[in-house]
């Protein structure tokens, strides 16, 4: 395959992390209490529940893109309103501030229209919570090549999908990246390839989704290149 074997100037460190998750202890029974709880919470919180959150092994599939979202569909029985909030992306704001004034925008607005504030059914109320992530340093997977990444992709655990490919966005938002697409880019070039990848709209992928998005694309550029 054209650029399989050709080595890398460094090897890319698949690294593992864990998602801690904590309890804040507030918790939201209306849509009222929702818009005043994401207008003082801590922006950890923010995180977490916009995309932290999809670590929880618990919840595989990904029927809306962020907490704020699901609750409003599965919990308020509102699917207008869950159509709203999936849409945020945080990924294009400058910083945790300018995401917190979005979703308490959508949220505002859509209260103004509303006769009454709609209630959440006993038993499913929001609890907020926040989360640490914890790299593991010592990596199991190595590639020096990308053959080897492609392999290491597919073995990979999904937490390490998470922090390279969707964690990373928010951590080089700036440049708009995440770790997969620098090491292409930096390694062996191929812009076709770096461009697919940043295009990947990940809000709508579960991360084994990503995956195997991700392999798809890879096995495409190399098998059509010239």
């Amino acid at each position: 395959m054209v650029y399989a074997n050709q080595p890398a100037l460094n090897p890319f460190l698949f690294h593992e992390c864990v998602i801690l998750t904590m309890p804040t202890g507030r918790t939201a029974v209306n849509l009222r209490e929702m818009l005043q709880i994401v207008r003082e919470v801590d922006p950890s919180v923010l995180s977490y529940h916009l995309w932290q959150s999809r670590m929880a092994i618990a919840h595989p599939e990904v029927e809306y893109p962020n907490d704020f979202a699901a609750w409003a569909a599965n919990s308020l029985q509102d699917g207008r309103l869950a159509e709203k909030l999936s849409v945020i992306d945080p990924f294009v704001f400058e910083d945790m501030e300018e995401v917190r004034e979005a979703l308490a925008e959508i949220i505002e607005e859509y209260m103004w229209n509303l006769p009454s504030v709609p209630w959440a059914r006993p038993g499913f109320e929001f609890h907020f919570c926040e989360a640490s992530t914890v790299v593991l340093v010592r990596p199991r997977i190595v590639a020096g090549t990308l053959a080897e990444f492609r392999s290491g992709l597919a073995d990979a655990g999904i937490d390490s999908i998470y922090y390279h490919f969707v964690d990373a966005r928010w951590r080089l938002r700036e440049m708009k990246t995440d770790d997969f697409s620098n090491w292409i880019r930096d390694s062996f070039g191929l812009p076709e390839l770096v461009s697919a990848l940043h295009g990947m709209d990940v809000w709508f992928f579960t991360l084994e989704g990503v995956r195997k998005t991700i392999l798809e694309l890879i096995d495409h550029y190399v098998e059509s290149a010239p």
